[in-house]
């Protein structure tokens, strides 16, 4: 893993002071830069660059001398395994002072953390030995802080306190904004594979799909092969895959507009730790029982029960479910909220869910509405009281918790010019809802037709557990004042061939054509000029006279 670099200065010292026998005890330093993924050094079942690799070792680790082999390798005892290692990347316990000072952290190995959900156990011990049949130093449980030294295989080599001692190498996560990544390939019906090796003759395990959250997991090849855990399965994210990852960093969950899909059970229904072993029965899921499909696998699917909300990943059951005793989640009961969130742009709703389907209207950005469905494709399923349609996943916020992370963009306001009831639907015959007393003042949330969808409450903050106080419905659009920027979300030219601009004036330079009929998206509207954007992305202005409004 390490190319050798000659450090004349350094391994002179360290020489001299092995063969002088002044010291027996001597430190891993390997210089690296990276903090993400730290060098580590090899040691080796013979003193020289083909023996074999017996464990990986990080900077700060204790190393016992046993003997210097030759010019370049010492015999070292670490943990009770032995093998040998580059002299040049040990130092002394004075060079370390030199170097890092008495109170740098050196010798806290790796900063990591212990993590079990999924693993099927509430603890683990810490052995003497990376063998489970060895003494056990201490127990260790969710949420411990240990400090990572060296990896040996399956087998992690970490410091607890005073102990030093192994784990499984999969129960040892990342820590903090380095811990956790979403899948999230941009597109909806594309995997990303597990795979049970970090080489090209790896056979693929699972095929991940989006918005499952992965630990990022310790292994031999961190910079090409990411080695991660999904619930209780780890495996190995080639590194041509590896931008299918998003990392969450210190984000709430809902910044990633990716979440698993979420199915129920058709009847009461087995749940096992193996996928295909019936005798790895773990436990019974009810009928009707929802759960968070996570990945594929052959007849199987490895899911989560649904606890928590969705996209969760420190709670609920993981196993293996066959994928014919689970069916797409009836929909009706609202499972999260979404927040409108693509910049300064509206979004559209749709009546199924592909960006040519018919377009039933937009929604205003900041706006909240309720999700009643994750389907299977980009996109994902709304109710606007008893208005039901699709908007693309890419542009909203996801929350399914109290304190979820919600975006700057807070809904503009209108007034009521009249007393009027709110209605479930854009519909006169509709039954009349809560009133809304003259002067009013209501938040714009999306415009249907001729109809506003507003919320009425004090604040435009819907209750993730509790659809009964959000006072949201329709009205009609000529009961409110309201701004231009609410009711001109989207239009159509009325001619073909206009001219899109740079900027809002005729000495602006043409950059593009808009067609008759094309969809656009309203960015800033105004009297003469509008600026908008195109399907594909393109922004500029079009005079506003020839823009036939939605």
């Amino acid at each position: 893993m390490k190319k050798c670099v000659t450090l004349l200065m350094a391994a002179a010292f360290v020489v001299t002071a092995v063969a002088s026998g002044l010291c027996e005890t001597l430190f891993v330093d390997n210089r690296e830069e990276s903090k993400v993924y730290p060098e580590r050094l090899n040691m080796r079942s013979a003193p020289e660059k083909n023996g074999a690799l017996l464990g990986l070792y990080y900077t700060g680790t204790e190393v016992n001398v046993l003997n210097v082999e030759n010019d370049e390798y010492a015999k070292v005892e670490i943990g009770g395994m032995t093998g040998y290692m580059a002299r040049e990347y040990l130092i002394t316990s004075d060079e370390v002072e030199k170097r890092y000072g008495t109170n740098s952290g050196f010798g806290d190995g790796r900063a990591a953390e212990v993590d079990l959900n999924g693993l099927w156990m509430t603890s683990i011990a810490l052995r003497e030995q990376p063998d489970p049949a060895s003494a056990s130093l201490a127990t260790l449980s969710t949420g411990d802080r240990v400090g990572l030294l060296g990896i040996l295989d399956n087998w992690a080599y970490v410091k607890k306190d005073a102990f030093l001692g192994y784990i499984p190498l999969d129960t040892l996560t990342d820590v903090d904004a380095l811990k956790v990544s979403i899948v999230s390939s941009g597109k909806a019906d594309e995997k990303t594979i597990l795979y049970d090796a970090p080489n090209k003759r790896g056979k693929a395990m699972m095929r991940l799909g989006n918005g499952t959250a992965c630990f990022n997991l310790f292994g031999r090849k961190e910079g090409e092969w990411l080695r991660v855990r999904v619930g209780g399965i780890s495996g190995w994210i080639k590194y041509t895959q590896a931008q299918n990852l998003k990392p969450l960093g210190d984000s709430s969950r809902s910044v990633v507009p990716y979440y698993p899909l979420l199915m129920q059970t058709k009847y009461d229904t087995l749940l096992y730790s193996v996928a295909g072993d019936k005798n790895e029965r773990y436990m019974t899921l009810g009928e009707g029982m929802k759960v968070e499909v996570l990945a594929e696998c052959d007849d199987y699917v490895y899911v989560r029960t649904y606890e928590c909300g969705a996209g969760a990943f420190h709670c609920g059951d993981f196993g293996y479910v066959l994928l014919s005793d689970l069916s797409l989640t009836a929909v009706g009961d609202s499972i999260g909220i979404a927040q409108v969130d693509d910049g300064d742009l509206p979004v559209l709703l749709l009546h199924e869910p592909d960006k040519d389907a018919a377009m039933i209207g937009a929604l205003c950005g900041g706006a909240q509405i309720r999700i009643t469905s994750y389907t299977q494709t980009d996109y994902v399923q709304v109710a606007l009281g008893g208005l039901t349609g699709y908007i693309p996943k890419a542009q909203i916020r996801v929350l399914t918790q109290k304190g979820e992370e919600l975006s700057d963009r807070i809904p503009q306001r209108a007034t009521a010019t009249k007393a009027f009831n709110l209605h479930a639907i854009p519909d006169d015959r509709a039954k009349d809802g809560e009133l809304v007393e003259s002067g009013q003042r209501v938040y714009m949330l999306g415009k249907i037709g001729e109809w506003a969808y507003v919320c009425a409450a004090d604040t435009p903050v819907l209750d993730v557990e509790n659809s009964a106080f959000d006072r949201t419905g329709f009205v009609r659009l000529d009961n409110l004042d309201a701004p231009a920027s609410t009711t001109h979300l989207t239009a159509f030219v009325s001619k073909d061939k206009i001219n899109l601009r740079e900027k809002p004036s005729r000495d602006g330079a043409i950059i593009g054509y808009v067609h008759e009929n094309e969809r656009i998206r309203i960015v800033d509207y105004g009297t003469t000029w509008t600026g908008v954007e195109l399907e594909e992305g393109k922004r500029g202005y079009l005079m506003t006279k020839y823009l036939k409004f939605e």
